[in-house]
């Protein structure tokens, strides 16, 4: 069972990815976070396996915040979900750590293949639903 820490601005968009990865039965919802900042305490607190969270958020920039979580939790898996998917930005979580990186509107089924991939090891960026994934290889 994997601890997870979902993080978004939007109540309800926690609310569904919570449903989403708790009926997979790998999964735990450890906490939620509604900005960056809390993101951060939240994951540091709690220590998860995994962060889930939006790009852009009151706060703290998530990408500043895998800084410091990649620095302190080194075996932490952090993923974005997003609806950015400027380059620039793509650019900057993989720099920062990020280990996948998803689009709002991406499918359930892919989005939870997406978990289990990094949760092997494997990054997967893939910033629109229909264009191939992306691993940290390729971004190189």
């Amino acid at each position: 069972m994997f601890k997870v820490v979902i993080a978004d601005d939007r109540k309800m968009i926690r609310a569904g990815l919570h449903m989403l990865l708790e009926s997979c039965g790998s999964y735990t919802v450890a906490g939620e976070a509604s900005d960056g900042n809390e993101a951060v305490i939240q994951s540091l607190a709690l220590m998860p396996d995994l962060l889930l969270t939006d790009l852009k958020m009151p706060g703290r920039c998530i990408i500043e915040g895998a800084r410091i979580l990649k620095e302190r939790l080194p075996r932490i898996k952090i993923i974005i979900l997003t609806a950015f998917d400027e380059s620039e930005d793509i650019y900057r979580a993989f720099k920062a750590g990020v280990d996948g990186y998803l689009m709002k509107d991406t499918s359930p089924e892919t989005i939870l293949s997406t978990i289990h991939e990094v949760m092997k090891g494997t990054s997967m960026f893939q910033p629109k639903e229909n264009s191939s994934n992306l691993t940290r290889e390729n971004l190189l």
